[in-house]
């Protein structure tokens, strides 16, 4: 296929999305249009329609052309756009009872679910159906984060996949491992195998529903492993990760346990090891954007989202032995990457003016686990 003809395919794939996905959320805002006139107002000015759909062309020339670099596949695929649409009436049908819980404000339905898993875990994020924590939420999730972004969910997911996919060039992938830490419904994990099928990939999540499914969209790829275990609390071995993402996790964890999180972080990447954070922009990231954050967390239930807004990554991740290296906006994402910094080595004895030629014995010095 001629190149100009496979930049026709991709931009006439995405506006499909963007035009699909668009009206679903429209439709969602016109059954919720209570919360919209009850929220109070934003303390800076919402970005206007024009403004957000340049920023969204931006996305998906950088889309486009991280393609063109080969770091991944023309994330064209007809049949499995088919089957997520499928899920179109379903959301439909879910709308009434996000939107009476938006107007009730109730968010504590799964309150009781599993009291083994944390507090904080155990509520209807975004107001939605079962939280994280029943088979319809985990039905339904990627097509609610489509329609709530209107069609530019996976496009801001791939640029996740960007530093992943350099460090990677003239190196063997399959004695690599990939760590997703919160892994979800596995979407990220499913486009990352394509793009690179002899990684080997590590999926966690806490929510077994989540996990379940992840193993559907997984299912058919080899050298993929799942747990499910809190990010705090990672049942991984020391320094046996070579690369570790987070997509969208950070902005529903409360303080201290973000800080918990970045440290087993920092506890299972190798040293040298690599870390990318792509979550929500926060304050001052994108001009005349944040409005957006202000009203984000009236519109739907994100009780940590306001903290997170205005947390210094680059110090929580110093304090796990991550430094940050770069960072990049993909429309409403920000893309961040860390290293985890080399142990140093303890300085050898200087050298006695001795005998020529006497060998000198040094031993190797003893770092404690990360």
């Amino acid at each position: 296929m001629a190149p100009r003809t496979s930049a026709l395919t991709y931009a006439a794939a995405q506006t499909a999305r963007v035009a699909f996905y668009g009206a679903h959320y429209f439709v969602a805002r016109l059954v919720a249009r209570d919360a919209f006139t009850n929220m109070p107002a934003p303390d800076h000015p919402i970005p206007s329609l024009p403004k957000m759909l340049a920023a969204m062309r931006k996305l998906f020339a950088r889309d486009w052309q991280n393609v063109k670099e080969g770091l991944y596949p023309a994330p064209v695929d007809g049949l499995a756009e088919m089957r997520r649409a499928m899920t179109s009436l379903k959301f439909l049908a879910d709308i009434p009872r996000v939107a009476k819980r938006q107007k009730r404000h109730e968010h504590s339905e799964v309150k009781g679910a599993d009291e083994s898993l944390p507090r904080y875990f155990r509520q209807n994020f975004h107001f939605q159906t079962g939280g994280y924590l029943s088979d319809e939420s985990a039905t339904l999730y990627d097509f609610q984060v489509e329609a709530l972004f209107a069609g530019t969910a996976d496009a801001m997911r791939r640029g996740a996949f960007v530093p992943i996919a350099r460090a990677l060039k003239n190196r063997q992938a399959g004695r690599l491992t990939l760590l997703d830490v919160g892994c979800g419904t596995g979407t990220f994990l499913q486009f990352a195998k394509t793009a690179q099928p002899k990684l080997k990939m590590i999926a966690l999540d806490l929510s077994q529903p989540y996990l379940e499914r992840a193993k559907k969209n997984l299912r058919g790829f080899s050298n993929v492993e799942f747990v499910q275990a809190p990010a705090e609390d990672m049942p991984l071995k020391d320094a046996s990760v070579d690369f570790a993402v987070s997509i969208y996790l950070f902005h529903e964890l409360p303080p201290k346990v973000r800080a918990a999180v970045a440290k087993e972080i920092g506890r299972v990447l190798k040293p040298g090891g690599m870390f990318v954070l792509a979550d929500s922009i926060q304050y001052g990231d994108e001009e005349g954007f944040d409005g957006l954050i202000d009203a984000f967390p009236h519109l739907l239930h994100e009780p940590y989202f306001s903290t997170y807004a205005k947390a210094d990554f680059g110090t929580l991740f110093a304090a796990a032995g991550l430094e940050r290296i770069d960072s990049h906006n993909a429309y409403l994402t920000k893309v961040t990457m860390f290293r985890k910094v080399a142990a140093k080595k303890h300085p050898s004895t200087p050298k006695r003016a001795a005998k020529p030629k006497a060998r000198l014995r040094l031993r190797k010095a003893k770092h404690p686990a990360t």
